[in-house]
């Protein structure tokens, strides 16, 4: 492994390590691990926590998904607990009132939260501790309050001119929304306490599904207690792929992460890693490995109950290898125009003594979801409906109790039969983009995790629906030298130079198999802390 000089040092722990988006987080899961408990229990204390500290990403209205591997199971398990649409979403409704799109927030974007049953199934299958104290600090916290970052006073002011739900319930308890002001979320606490005392019936039942409901009804939307009543969440297979000397598992349909997959399938015979090859034409190579895939994630992905997303197909390397022929011609496919929508996401990373681990993403889709509140709860109902589409023809089209296709995707590297690095980010399209930029600065460039998780990345759009004919550009953060840029403007790309820390919020944990050892790092784009001990 080559370790270099960052901006943050890489975290160390023999016994366990924790990466996670707020350092609230990071601190109740290390926690977690000191007081016994294994990975699974550490995510979901964090878990927890994140959903208080950073409830315009994630929460109880949103949905998650997550990497397993128990020791004792010597395998990885896929869990998916993304919520369908609801019984009354059908084309045919939107187009009666009079829309050619679901809209992309408010209440008609809502789908079925997911969230709890998952957290509940983890705790079921594999948690150790009681579920009251993993939920504690989380209660705590909403209760008593936290100062809030600059990120997240940022994100209220820059919503609640346009939201009456995000400007009520966080721009006007503080006047005017700075770092460090205290949030208090009584409403919040007590909707986690509910869950922590009743289980599902605490929020999928009663009195807080029946706030959930009565709000969003009253806003015009078409989510209703019946909706709520089936458990959502199910444990599949991961998709898996090698890549060089290593395995690489990732989540399963209805996420993308098979995408992730592909691109290292169309990458891998090109030699990145023996530095025969430029960073122009290491870039040059990946981006078309990207936009290849992307073509096939809106062509194919969606619900697997409702039709057939060709997964087998798409992460073998033998389609790899003719997606790969076409390199010349992707490169040169003009795209159309509309607008942009940003997304929001948190995602963590857990590893303990015993070599289990957890890759885990929760969201709400858009920063403050749908921007829609239920009630005095503080839950934030996402917006993951408006990833369909009502085209009848095209492969992720809305129907009644039908997944939307994913932007959530996490992944584990195994090296042999041990984890060599589990990881992930948020960022919508950015989402696997970094993922594989990331795995190609561990395996192919032997970076360590801290130095993979600062190295300066690209992005590249047009990207998923509804950002699938965004214009063709390239942003590429600071940190590239001007040789590099100019040669991807001679191969044809739009580049733009962006802020030093602009793509993503990685988390990366790294077994150093030589020292039997946990690495940790954290990404600075955003608020993140990796701990170990």
């Amino acid at each position: 492994m080559n370790f270099a000089k960052a901006a943050r040092p890489v975290m160390m722990g023999q016994n366990g390590m924790v990466s996670c988006g707020h350092q609230l987080g990071a601190l109740t899961g290390i926690d977690i691990l000191r007081e016994g408990g294994n990975a699974v229990d550490a995510a979901l204390a964090a878990a927890f926590v994140m959903a208080v500290v950073k409830p315009e990403t994630s929460g109880p209205g949103g949905d998650l998904f997550a990497l397993v591997y128990m020791r004792k199971t010597g395998k990885v398990e896929a869990l998916n607990s993304s919520g369908p649409a609801p019984a009354k979403a059908t084309i045919e409704y939107f187009q009666e009132h009079g829309l050619k799109s679901i809209p992309q927030y408010g209440p008609l974007s809502i789908a079925v939260p997911g969230a709890v049953d998952g957290w509940l199934e983890l705790h079921k299958k594999y948690g150790t501790k009681d579920l009251s104290r993993l939920m504690a600090d989380a209660i705590r916290i909403a209760r008593t309050g936290f100062p809030i970052s600059q990120e997240f006073a940022e994100s209220i002011d820059e919503f609640s001119n346009e939201f009456a739900w995000v400007d009520r319930c966080y721009r006007r308890p503080f006047g005017m929304p700075t770092p460090g002001k205290i949030l208090v979320q009584k409403g919040l606490g007590d909707v986690l306490d509910r869950i922590a005392q009743k289980g599902r019936d605490g929020f999928y039942a009663g009195e807080i599904a029946d706030k959930i409901c009565a709000t969003i009804k009253a806003e015009g939307g078409i989510l209703a207690p019946e909706d709520l009543q089936p458990i959502v969440c199910q444990w599949l297979d991961p998709v898996s792929s090698t890549y060089r000397n290593t395995l690489v598992y990732e989540q399963p349909p209805v996420s993308q992460g098979f995408m992730v997959l592909e691109m290292l399938n169309i990458a891998e015979p090109w030699p990145f890693h023996d530095g025969s090859m430029s960073q122009a034409d290491i870039i040059h190579c990946q981006v078309a490995a990207k936009k290849l895939a992307f073509e096939d994630r809106i062509r194919y992905l969606e619900d697997p109950k409702f039709g057939d997303p060709k997964i087998a197909m798409l992460i073998s390397k033998e389609y790899a290898a003719k997606r790969r022929e076409l390199f010349g011609e992707i490169m040169n496919r003009p795209t159309a125009r509309i607008a942009n929508q940003s997304s929001d996401t948190t995602y963590l990373c857990v590893a303990d003594r015993d070599g289990n681990a957890i890759s885990f993403i929760q969201s709400v889709f858009a920063p403050f979801g749908s921007r829609v509140i239920a009630g005095d709860t503080g839950v934030i109902m996402n917006n993951r409906l408006c990833s369909f589409g009502l085209d009848p023809s095209r492969a992720n089209a809305v129907k009644p109790g039908k997944r939307p296709a994913h932007t959530l995707n996490t992944y584990m590297v195994f090296r042999g039969d041990e984890v060599f690095a589990v990881g992930g980010s948020p960022g919508a399209d950015d989402q696997p983009q970094t993922n594989f930029q990331i795995i190609h600065d561990l395996v192919d460039l032997g970076m360590d995790p801290q130095s993979a998780v600062e190295a300066p990345r690209w992005s590249h759009q047009p990207g998923t629906p509804p950002r699938d004919q965004l214009p063709e550009s390239l942003r590429v953060e600071e940190g590239l030298d001007q040789l590099t840029l100019d040669s991807l403007r001679e191969k044809g790309h739009a580049v733009s130079v962006v802020e030093r820390w602009s793509f993503g919020s990685a988390k990366v944990i790294v077994r150093d198999q030589e020292n039997g050892c946990w690495l940790g790092g954290a990404d600075p784009r955003r608020v993140a802390y990796a701990l170990g001990y």
